[in-house]
């Protein structure tokens, strides 16, 4: 591979190293260089440790490393997402930390429990993990604490990986920096930067935007600055363009690989990203020779829920013939899509139970719902609901709207066939009549994003009693359910993806579609979005520089100029 000089200065380069560039500048590939440069050196046992944030950064890098290096070298590479390393080292060392064997909340069994938790929730779960009880969240400070306090586990690890590699360094969090410094007393750091792609800071606790200038001051590090380069569109002006926008260069005019569609009223938009998917699609095709990635991204989940159903059906393009279906993958909160379905598969065991007793339960799987979605308007929600189930069981007219729908669906009636499909399209339209009910019938339609559909249509027919009802469907609907979300196989990367522009950090597509609405999910809309550098600026030059070649902006008429730096007045 031909090299420049500032590349062969960085493979040249003694202790810890500082890389920063933007996307597609070519950080991961040196960085892969790297390691294969110190893989000779390694003991049969030790391995270069490659840190990311995102199980799709990691198959990225994995993809990389597979074209960049031969079989060998790779045997010798470890690419985890900080959360795997961390979960690893917990695992392993925690009776070292609390004296028992570590035990670990499932993140929906936690968002239940936050939900139902009136104190201090990060105290107490600091408390838990003392005991030997870890969330999600607890990861990253017990393996800092570990690694800190033990210089006999600090040497295993820094034995066990020479070189670390830090991917995104400019969003690691006060623990993860902690876990990087600890390491830097034996291992070689390698951290790889873009200062602008630093979209999780007033997000997650303990990101800030000094970061890099902590570990210039802490390990003083070789810095290289890669930023002039692009290998991810060099010839398209994607990087460019994704970089005025992030300044708020009104000089700079979009490239030909840039294009904005306007629409006119809000529920258009889902038709017009449906035709878009269709064009961009046939048209990366034929410049590409292969079917194309495309990402449709949103500041919001709502609007992309509303493009996914529309992708279901049939769209009319501009010259009046039909665009079919579309498969696609739409990432979303599958928890609240599976908690929506056993508010629905309550129903179905309503034949065998009293009107009350149906009442109840369902009820219960509604209140679940809401904590499993966990913000503060569904725990208001489900405290509304709480009062009403208790109003049912002391005989009193409840004052929830949501209840009493229930009770009155409850009074008419439900019969069932012992056909799965048909009874969950009739136990699903029973929950009408309030807003928390449509809410779960919109959120309930997102199971097919699981690909679960066949495994409950069988599940439930093994559940239907040959006569009235399905008795055990809340039961054989969870289980169905827990095997699809712990399913890694469903994360695999589709052709056409919808994902929030967070979510969309570290991925890569040939085509990017962004869609704006006209009333929600605005790409600039708080008078401090419009600020050069913004936080709200910074996410869109992420979602942006996600694509390769072409990039489809969707926008009301009337939209903002993305280059303005003052809100319009209302």
């Amino acid at each position: 591979m031909d090299l420049d000089d500032i590349r062969r200065d960085i493979l040249a380069a003694p202790g810890h190293v500082l890389i920063e560039g933007g996307p597609g500048c070519g950080k991961t590939t040196i960085a892969l260089l790297l390691a294969a440069q110190r893989v000779p050196e390694l003991a049969d046992e030790q391995r270069v440790l490659f840190l990311s944030f995102s199980r799709a950064a990691v198959r990225q890098i994995t993809d990389r490393m597979h074209s960049t290096l031969d079989k060998a070298v790779g045997a010798q590479l470890e690419i985890r997402t900080f959360h795997a390393f961390f979960l690893d080292v917990v695992r392993a060392h925690s009776p070292q930390l609390t004296g028992v064997p570590a035990t670990f909340i499932a993140p929906d069994e936690e968002s239940r429990m936050k939900f139902d938790f009136d104190g201090d929730w990060k105290i107490h779960t600091r408390e838990l993990a003392k005991k030997g009880t870890f969330v999600f969240d607890r990861f990253a400070p017990a393996a800092a604490d570990m690694l800190e306090a033990s210089s006999v586990l600090r040497e295993l690890y820094c034995s066990t990986y020479p070189l670390v590699i830090v991917d995104e360094f400019q969003d690691t969090n006060v623990d993860q920096w902690r876990v990087v410094q600890t390491l830097a007393r034996q291992s070689t750091i390698v951290c790889l930067a873009d200062p602008d792609q630093r979209i999780f800071e007033g997000f997650v606790d303990g990101v800030d935007e000094y970061r890099i200038d902590h570990l210039r001051a802490t390990l003083a590090p070789n810095e290289f600055d890669l930023s002039g380069d692009n290998h991810r569109s060099p010839a398209a002006g994607i990087l460019d363009y994704a970089n005025a926008v992030l300044i708020a260069d009104a000089a700079q005019i979009a490239p030909p690989s840039v294009h904005t569609i306007h629409y006119q009223v809000a529920n258009q938009l889902a038709g017009v990203a449906h035709r878009a998917i269709a064009v961009l699609g046939q048209r990366l095709q034929e410049s590409l020779g292969r079917e194309p990635t495309i990402a449709v991204l949103a500041t919001d989940n709502a609007t992309l829920a509303a493009i996914s159903q529309q992708l279901t059906g049939q769209t009319a393009a501009n010259d009046g013939t039909m665009i079919g279906p579309i498969d696609h993958q739409f990432h979303f909160e599958p928890e609240v899509a599976a908690a929506a379905g056993y508010v629905v598969a309550s129903v179905l065991e309503w034949p065998v139970k009293s009107d009350i007793d149906s009442v109840l339960d369902s009820l219960d799987a509604l209140i679940d719902f809401y904590r499993t979605i966990g913000n503060a308007s569904a725990k208001a929600t489900a405290e509304v609901l709480a009062k009403g189930r208790a109003a049912v069981v002391a005989g009193s007219r409840p004052r929830a709207k949501a209840v009493n729908a229930l009770i009155e669906a409850r009074s008419k009636g439900l019969w069932l066939e012992g056909d799965p499909i048909g009874d969950w399209v009739r136990a699903r339209d029973v929950l009408t009549g309030a807003r928390e009910l449509s809410d779960v019938v919109k959120r309930v339609r997102h199971l097919r994003l699981l690909s679960a559909t066949d495994d409950l249509g069988w599940a439930l027919l093994s559940a239907w009693d040959g006569v009235e009802a399905y008795p055990d469907a809340v039961a054989t609907v969870r289980q169905t359910l827990a095997e699809r979300l712990l399913d890694d196989a469903r994360t695999q990367q589709s052709r056409i993806n919808l994902m929030n522009m967070h979510k969309s950090k570290g991925k890569e597509f040939d085509g990017v579609i962004v869609a704006e609405g006209r009333y929600q999910g605005k790409l600039l809309d708080r008078e401090a979005d419009f600020a050069p550098r913004s936080a709200r600026r910074r996410l869109l030059r992420v979602g942006l520089t996600r694509a390769r070649h072409q990039v489809l902006l969707l926008r009301p008429d009337g939209s903002v100029n993305l280059m303005s730096t003052t809100r319009p007045p209302d």
